[in-house]
């Protein structure tokens, strides 16, 4: 059965959204990872997650009684986004389901209700009813809805990533903030529910932003895209937000992340790096271990569909009375919502200096403003365009004339296309906006007279449409000459940026940008796939293992292998459990126990010296202390002249990057960032590792190690890897169990060096004439990460209170 007949099998279950009940119906698990390289090379469903549902339902006139039938008509708005989708939909080679809140309904008087008083058979109906357009819908009660949608999402939410402070528009309210995450888990259940395991998820926009994360949480292996819709602010303005680091992270849950231009995508990247401290690239984040790939997806219009309308015998005849009511006028033509970001208040400032700067055009040009409403009352700015109409008609208008005609109303489909096809021109001065499709309409609709555009440098489509006058909207000046030049342009220039124009707005529509994004997605996902993943740590295996063996080496990191990484680092203090099990490992005479670290040997002294039978080994090997024995310096003959100079340059930075510290140790040098700013700390790293590869590195026998917000530069012969040679000593196959744990890339020499030697030592024990020495040793190389780290060891363990629990339970073993 395909995913879409099953849609009425389902059906129950969209009713069971609100109460948030069902089971978690993924089945797989992350200690054994499937292979699922073959499974994704097969038509994989995709299922879009919008808010709103591209549909709207009014009730039958069959059933004037509950339980209803219904009709299906579409939504409007959304056009754009609604209309990539439905490409996709529409596909015959893809399988595509869409999932949303179908909002409210309309009954018979055209009076709209909630969902949530209807009949459970007559929602079962809805689910019926939205089957043949392949629509999922999920149903929200009015209390939630209403902080989701008018509370959060548009008080909250769209006036800040559009650059407005949310305390302009109404009191904050807290169950605004619950309200927003209930829906989005209740969108999460009604995905899940539904959901396969090679399923493609495509969220959008700014309502369901913490939506990819509680994805994740339910499915660890689904493929989950976001797209947004809107710009995203600077992280200075982003991080006032007080649900910051959530949203962030419930973003981060996804594979992949599109915006709309590059400067959005950077935002957000600087967001995540300043507000989380994570790692980033311009290509990605990394998200403790999982790369979150960053894109650029520019989107377009259904221009097909455009191109249909605008031919329409309807619309030809309102072009007809349009040009005989503004005959021998040029006209302006300019579409917008009634919000601070589109503006209006900018055009209509620019188009009066425009008329007093240059007197010709008085009495000739009329500009044709259509308003609709915004995300929100605002009666101050509806004053002020009110004053700014009146007084441009009053200065350059008489009782026959009027340049300014301003109609604050939705406008019909048929006057839209008539307009964008007589207008000489198209004026767009937003100060902040995610896309602007309307300039792309107007290129489709201008096939005939090849009109000029001027476009604000604030919108999204600004760097796509190169034929396009590009203005400052705040320059009004500038404006002014921008429409003097439009209107001068020869017919060549005319067509020449015409076609520019026409030739990406025609190539890159809406199908291209929704199978751009998927298609990318999908390579993302499978560039996952291909990365062999470690498993979790068997702990049934590993206790067995190590009960069985007569022999038994044991080496830890300490820093995030056996404590968690602090900010301070003198904070990272043995926990009582950790020291208690350490003391019962190393009493046993079949142990040896090693921790292997980067700290001096003061700290572990003084931290870790107390425990009697424990070897200690620090600044990565530099220091070894055997149970019972005194410090070894491993490099007392080398040469430390470097130091001085390394110090200098590391001054130089610390000087420089404020929250930086330098840590001095006997046999390197240590500069940390972690209490910097994140963006700029790693900025300076890289600043600093480029000098010292210039003037130290490429001359003395010393190497940079980076660590997790630090540099350390050491001794090009001093690593970890060493020590555990040095442990397994001479006769190495005398450990039929060795354990190595450990968290970040100087442990990798670690495990690289155990790898090397299980290899030989495996060969050596099968050749032994010891029967006791012929079974294969037991060798457990573990890091402290998610599975999908690149790493050399064995196994993997997702915490440091993991690797606690772990050397309790094998102290536990008699």
């Amino acid at each position: 059965m395909s995913s879409k007949q099953s849609l009425h099998k389902s059906a129950d279950l969209r009713l069971q959204v609100v109460s948030l009940s069902r089971n978690n119906s993924f089945s797989g698990t992350v200690d054994q990872p499937p292979n699922r390289r073959d499974e994704f090379k097969k038509p994989a469903r995709i299922i879009a997650v919008t808010h709103f549902l591209p549909f709207a339902v009014s009730v039958s006139e069959e059933t004037p009684d509950e339980p209803y039938q219904w009709n299906v008509s579409r939504r409007k708005g959304h056009t754009a986004m609604y209309a990539g989708i439905r490409s996709l939909v529409e596909n015959q080679d893809i399988d595509c389901t869409q999932l949303g809140w179908i909002g409210y309904y309309q009954d018979l008087n055209g009076n709209e209700h909630t969902c949530e008083s209807l009949s459970d058979e007559s929602r079962f109906n809805i689910v019926k009813a939205l089957e043949p357009y392949h629509a999922v819908p999920v149903f929200v009660d009015k209390d939630d809805a209403h902080g989701h949608y008018e509370g959060y999402s548009k008080q909250i939410l769209w006036p800040l990533l559009h650059y407005m402070s949310w305390s302009d528009s109404h009191p904050v309210q807290p169950k605004w903030w619950s309200s927003y995450q209930r829906v989005n888990k209740i969108f999460a259940s009604a995905l899940t529910s539904i959901c396969n395991d090679d399923d493609i998820i495509w969220v959008h926009d700014y309502h369901l932003l913490l939506l990819p994360e509680l994805i994740r949480s339910a499915l660890p292996l689904a493929t989950i895209g976001f797209f947004l819709h809107s710009p995203f602010p600077s992280s200075e303005l982003f991080r006032s937000l007080p649900q910051r680091k959530e949203i962030l992270y419930g973003m981060l849950g996804s594979t992949s992340i599109g915006f709309q231009t590059y400067s959005y995508a950077r935002h957000f990247l600087s967001s995540c790096t300043r507000v989380l401290g994570l790692e980033s690239s311009p290509t990605g984040i990394d998200n403790k271990g999982n790369m979150v790939a960053i894109g650029v997806f520019p989107i377009g219009i259904d221009s097909k569909s455009v191109q249909k309308r605008r031919s329409l015998p309807s619309v030809e005849i309102k072009m007809k009375s349009l040009r005989e009511m503004f005959s021998n006028k040029l006209i302006i033509i300019g579409r917008d919502r009634l919000d601070e970001v589109a503006g209006i208040k900018q055009k209509l400032e620019a188009f009066e200096r425009f008329l007093e700067m240059y007197p010709k055009y008085q009495n000739n040009v009329v500009l044709i403003q259509v308003t609709q409403p915004g995300q929100t009352r605002q009666p101050r700015l509806e004053s002020k365009i009110s004053e700014l109409v009146t007084s441009i008609n009053s200065n350059y208008g008489s009782l026959e004339f009027m340049p300014v005609l301003y109609h604050h109303t939705f406008l019909d489909s048929d006057e839209y296309m008539a307009l964008l096809n007589i207008a000489d021109l198209c004026l767009i001065t937003v100060i902040r906006d995610g896309m602007n499709t309307g300039s792309l309409e107007y290129v489709v609709c201008q096939q005939d007279k090849h009109s000029p555009l001027i476009l604000s440098e604030f919108t999204g489509t600004a760097g796509s449409v190169s034929g396009a006058i590009q203005i400052n909207p705040w320059d009004y000046e500038a404006v002014a000459q921008a429409i003097d030049t439009a209107f001068s342009m020869t017919p060549e220039e005319k067509t020449v940026r015409y076609e520019q124009m026409y030739k990406h707005v025609m190539s890159h529509d809406a199908q291209y940008w929704a199978n751009s994004f998927v298609e990318d997605l999908r390579a993302t996902a499978l560039a996952g796939q291909s990365n062999t993943e470690t498993p979790c740590l068997d702990s049934a295996l590993i206790i067995k293992d190590f009960a069985q063996a007569r022999r038994r080496l044991i080496m830890l990191d300490y820093d995030g292998t056996l404590t968690p990484i602090t900010n301070i680092p003198a904070e990272a203090l043995p926990p009582p459990e950790m020291l208690v099990a350490l003391e019962k490992l190393c009493a046993d005479q079949r142990n040896f126990v090693c921790v292997i670290s980067g700290r001096d040997r003061q700290f572990l002294e003084l931290h870790l010296g107390g425990i009697k039978g424990l070897a200690l080994s620090g600044e990565h090997g530099s220091f070894i202390r055997y149970p019972g024995g005194e410090w070894i310096n491993l490099l007392d003959q080398m040469d430390m002249g470097w130091k001085d100079e390394v110090m200098s340059i590391f001054q130089f930075f610390t000087e420089r990057t404020a929250g930086s510290t330098i840590e001095a140790k006997e046999t390197s040098i240590t500069w940390h960032f972690r209490n910097a700013d994140p963006e700029y700390g790693e900025f300076q790293a890289k600043e600093c590792m480029n000098h010292l590869e210039d003037s130290v590195v490429s001359k003395l026998p010393v190497e940079i190690l980076v660590g997790k917000k630090c540099l350390e530069v050491r001794p090009i012969s001093v690593n970890k890897g060493e020590i555990v040679k040095r442990l397994m000593g001479t006769h190495p196959e005398q450990w039929d169990f060795v354990a190595c744990a450990g968290d970040d890339k100087t442990d990798e020499d670690m495990f690289r060096a155990l790898r090397t030697m299980q290899r030989s030592i495996g060969k050596t024990r099968a050749n032994s004439d010891d029967p006791s020495l012929q079974e294969p040793p037991h060798y457990f190389t573990i890091t402290v990460g998610p599975a999908d780290k690149k790493s050399a060891a064995a196994w993997h363990v997702t915490s440091s209170q993991k690797i606690v629990e772990t050397l309790t339970d094998l102290a536990a073993v008699e």
